[in-house]
């Protein structure tokens, strides 16, 4: 089996976040929803195959694309945030977000590149079912703040924010992430800035540990954007409402933990 076999990843933390505004129900296969907008834009961006700038609106089935040096960032109406870092590629397969009923769905399909997410509402819903596959991996989200890449040619996935994140190969189907006994190709990250890289050889995680500051640097820098963002190029949380009034954001984290470094 080579790296590029899928693996699952199972996470599994509350986070907590608050959003006003958008109206919150969006049916599953309401194909063109607005499910979302871009928040950050930097150097060849693009969504639904138009350049993206900051306020372009995200519907569902658009497929989000980054040229070299590119990056972007789509906030989603529960105030989930997802990152993509140069020549990434990302398809919004699926996005329903109904608090009054209890659920949240997201199913998103990304091609290449790295990309980090941080989950907002859809994680605290009953009724929740948030999945990312990847070239090497399918993620199976419950809440959490987590990137997925390449360091140095490296395949690998890291937890950025203290929660608990299975990582499992695709013989271990799912349902049996605590049954060591059916599934060996797995491994669960529960710590702050512990990752774990992917055997190229087997498909499977390596032994989890916590990675090095410059592992997490160089891991982090490639969904980051620069340091002084144009008035263009970004929009903070405070400015949102002004750019689209049905648009506010608000986010915290629960149970005291250490924040997550910015995207």
């Amino acid at each position: 089996m080579s790296w590029g076999s899928k693996l699952a990843i199972v996470i599994a933390v509350a986070v907590g976040s608050a959003l006003s505004g958008f109206a919150p129900t969006l049916e599953a296969g309401a194909a063109g929803a607005t499910v979302g907008m871009v928040t950050k834009a930097e150097n060849q961006a693009e969504v639904g195959g138009v350049a993206a700038a900051v306020g372009s609106p995200v519907h569902m089935n658009d497929t989000l694309r980054t040229g070299a040096k590119g990056r972007l960032q789509v906030t989603f109406r529960d105030n989930t945030n997802l990152t993509l870092g140069e020549n990434a590629t990302v398809a919004v397969d699926r996005f329903v977000f109904d608090p009054d009923a209890g659920v949240g769905k997201a199913t998103l399909s990304a091609t290449k590149g790295a990309l980090r997410l941080v989950t907002g509402r859809l994680s605290d819903m009953p009724n929740k079912d948030i999945k990312v596959s990847t070239p090497f991996a399918a993620l199976a989200v419950r809440g959490t703040d987590f990137w997925a890449g390449a360091v140095k040619g490296q395949p690998g996935v890291l937890l950025v924010h203290n929660s608990r994140l299975e990582v499992r190969g695709e013989d271990c189907p799912e349902g049996t992430d605590t049954d060591r006994r059916r599934c060996r190709c797995a491994v669960t990250l529960n710590q702050a800035e512990e990752g774990t890289y992917i055997d190229r050889e087997t498909g499977c995680p390596g032994k989890p540990r916590h990675w090095t500051p410059g592992e997490v640097d160089a891991a982090l820098s490639t969904t980051g954007f620069s340091v002084a963002l144009g008035p263009s190029q970004a929009i903070p949380a405070a400015g949102v409402a002004a750019a689209a009034p049905a648009f506010r954001l608000s986010a915290s984290i629960d149970g005291g933990a250490p924040k997550p470094r910015a995207p």
